[in-house]
C-alpha cells in the first residue's frame, strides 16, 4: 500500500490549515500545535515526511529511513530548522499511518522531546490482567471482539454510525443550504436515533428529553433550527465538517464554542466523519479508565481540539497494545474504545458491589436471546415501514414481510420457544449474540419455501451456516441431503 503525496498534502491541510511557508513545487511544510515542523516532498510517488527529532516509536505503516536527504532548497525559512544533520525521515503507507504519525507528532514539544507519551510508562499487561480479572466476575474472559459480553454491549456503535450517515447524506448537501435549517435538521436526525430496528440506539449522546431540554447535548442544534439563532454558523461549521477542506481544529473549536463545550456531541459527529480516526467520548467513563491504567490525563470539562486529538493518540496507543497482548489482528481504533469503555463500567459496578461471581449469567444470556432477536428484527425489518400500525409492503429478494414490526417480535419467540432453542433442520443448539462462540451458530430467519414470503407459517429459525448452505434449496430436498451427510437417509431410498 503506498499513500501519495497529494492524498498527504490534503491531510495535512485539512489538519493544520495554512503551510508554514508558501508552497513551492516540490516542498510543502506544516508548523503543528506544539511548534514543530515537518516538510513532505510533493515531487515523489510515495509520502516522505521529514521532521525534527526524536525518532517515533514503532508505529504500524510507518517506516524510519536511514538518511534525512535534507538537503532540498527549498526547506528554508520557517522550515530550516529540517535543515539540520538531526532531522529525521520516515515513509508512510496509507493515510491512517499518517494520522496516527502525526497523533505522536502532536504530542511531542521541542522542550519535551525526552519525556515520552505518558501511556509509554504504563504497564498494559498488568492493565489486562486486571480488566480480565473484573470481566471474569461477570462474564466469560474476553478472547475476541466478536463473541462474549465487549459484542454483546459494544457492537452496536459502528451500526449507529452507519445509520447516522443514511441520515446525513451529506454527499447531497450543498452551499446554498446553508442558513435554511436543512442541514441542522438532518444532523438533529442523525443523533436522535432511537431503538426501532434492531439494537441500534444512539446512546453515545445525551440527547433525550429526560432531564430537561437544557441537559441534551445538541440543545444548541434544536434552538438554532427552531429559532435561527447561530443557523448559519453551525451549519457552515457542519458543511465544512462533512464537505469542506476547513482544518478540523478549527470547525472542532468552532463548534465547541456555539454548544458550550458539548464534548461527546462533538465527538460524536467526528466518530460519523471517520472512525478509523475519531472516537465519541464520555468524559467521566473515560477519566475513570485512564485513571486506572495510570495514564494521567483528564477529559472532563476539557473539550478542545488538543485534548480530542491526545484522547484519540490514546486509543490509538491502546489499540497497538491489545495487539501485542492478545496476538489478535485487524484491532480497529473502535476496538480499542470499547474495551477500554467495557473496562470502565466494570469498574464501576466493582464500586456498587455488583461483580459477584456468576450473578449476572443469566442477564446475560438474556441479553444476548434479545440481542439476537433484535438483530434478526433488524435485518427483516429494514423492508417494511410501519406506521400506526399499518404496513407498506416492500421488497427484499424479491419477496414479502407480511407483518408488523410487532407481530414479527412474537412470532420469534414463539419459534424459539417451539424449537427450544435450536436450529429447525439441523437440531444443533443455536448460540445469541454478544453469549456465543461460533459465528456459524447465531439464529438466522428462513422461508420454508424459498420463493415464498415472509409470513406466519412460512418462517423457520435455523443456524446461520444452515440458511447459508440451503439458499434457495426446497426445504424438504434439503433437509433429505443433510440427513443423507449424516448416514440417517442413503440417497434413493
Amino acid at each position: 500500500m503506498t499513500l501519495s503525496p497529494t492524498d498527504a498534502e490534503r491531510v495535512l491541510l485539512s489538519r493544520y490549515g495554512e503551510p508554514a511557508k508558501e508552497a513551492t513545487d516540490y516542498i510543502i511544510g506544516f508548523r503543528n500545535p506544539v511548534g514543530r515542523v515537518l516538510a513532505i516532498h510533493r515531487a515523489t510517488l510515495e509520502t516522505r515526511i521529514w521532521f525534527q527529532p526524536p525518532a517515533p516509536p514503532e508505529l504500524d505503516g510507518v517506516t524510519l529511513l536511514d538518511k534525512p536527504n535534507n538537503g532540498n532548497s527549498n526547506i528554508n525559512g520557517p522550515l530550516a530548522s529540517l535543515k539540520r544533520s538531526d532531522t529525521q525521515r520516515v515513509e508512510i503507507d496509507s493515510a491512517t499511518a499518517l494520522q496516527r504519525f502525526l497523533n505522536w507528532y502532536d504530542r511531542t514539544s521541542n522542550s519535551e522531546t525526552n519525556r515520552g507519551f505518558p501511556l509509554d510508562r504504563i504497564s498494559f499487561p498488568e492493565s489486562f490482567a486486571r480488566f480480565q480479572d473484573l470481566l471474569t466476575r461477570y462474564d466469560r474472559p474476553f478472547t475476541r471482539f466478536e463473541e462474549g459480553l465487549i459484542a454483546a454491549w459494544e457492537s452496536y456503535k459502528p451500526r449507529v454510525r452507519e445509520l447516522a450517515l443514511e441520515r446525513l447524506r451529506a454527499n447531497e448537501w450543498q452551499l446554498e443550504q446553508i442558513g435554511s435549517g436543512e442541514i441542522v435538521a438532518k444532523v438533529i436526525d442523525a443523533i436522535e436515533i432511537q431503538s426501532t430496528r434492531g439494537d441500534v440506539s444512539n446512546n453515545m449522546v445525551f440527547w433525550q428529553n429526560r432531564f430537561g431540554h437544557a441537559n441534551r447535548d445538541h440543545r444548541a442544534f434544536i434552538e438554532a433550527a427552531a429559532t435561527g439563532h447561530h443557523l448559519k454558523e453551525i451549519e457552515q461549521l457542519l458543511y465544512d465538517l462533512y464537505r469542506g477542506e476547513r482544518p478540523e481544529s478549527s470547525i472542532f473549536d468552532g463548534l465547541s464554542g456555539l454548544t458550550s463545550g458539548k464534548y461527546p456531541l462533538i465527538a460524536y459527529l467526528f466518530f460519523i466523519k471517520d472512525m478509523d480516526r475519531f472516537m465519541p467520548i464520555q468524559p467521566t467513563g473515560f477519566d475513570r479508565v485512564f485513571a486506572e491504567i495510570g495514564f494521567d490525563f483528564r477529559t472532563l470539562r476539557a473539550c478542545s481540539w488538543s485534548n480530542y486529538a491526545e484522547f484519540n493518540a490514546a486509543i490509538d496507543h491502546i489499540r497497538q497494545c491489545i495487539i501485542v497482548e492478545t496476538k489478535l489482528q485487524n484491532v480497529r481504533l473502535i476496538d480499542a474504545h470499547s474495551l477500554l469503555w467495557l473496562f470502565s463500567t466494570l469498574l464501576k459496578m466493582e464500586s456498587k458491589g455488583e461483580l459477584s461471581k456468576g450473578a449476572k449469567s443469566n442477564e446475560t444470556f438474556l441479553g444476548a436471546r434479545e440481542k439476537s432477536i433484535a438483530e434478526i428484527k433488524y435485518s427483516v425489518g429494514k423492508t417494511a415501514v410501519n406506521s400506526n400500525g399499518q404496513v407498506i409492503e416492500t421488497k427484499v429478494k424479491n419477496k414479502e414481510l407480511r407483518m408488523t414490526d410487532t407481530e414479527l417480535d412474537q412470532l420469534l419467540r414463539e419459534l424459539l420457544k417451539v424449537q427450544q432453542d435450536r436450529c429447525a433442520i439441523s437440531g444443533l443448539p443455536l448460540q445469541f449474540r454478544g453469549a456465543h462462540t461460533d459465528m456459524n451458530m447465531l439464529p438466522s430467519l428462513d422461508r420454508i419455501d424459498s420463493n415464498g414470503h415472509y409470513e406466519r407459517g412460512n418462517l423457520q429459525i435455523v443456524c446461520r451456516f444452515i440458511n447459508f448452505w440451503k439458499q434457495a434449496s426446497q426445504d424438504g430436498e434439503f433437509r433429505h441431503l443433510l440427513n443423507v451427510v449424516r448416514g440417517i437417509e442413503v440417497s434413493g431410498t
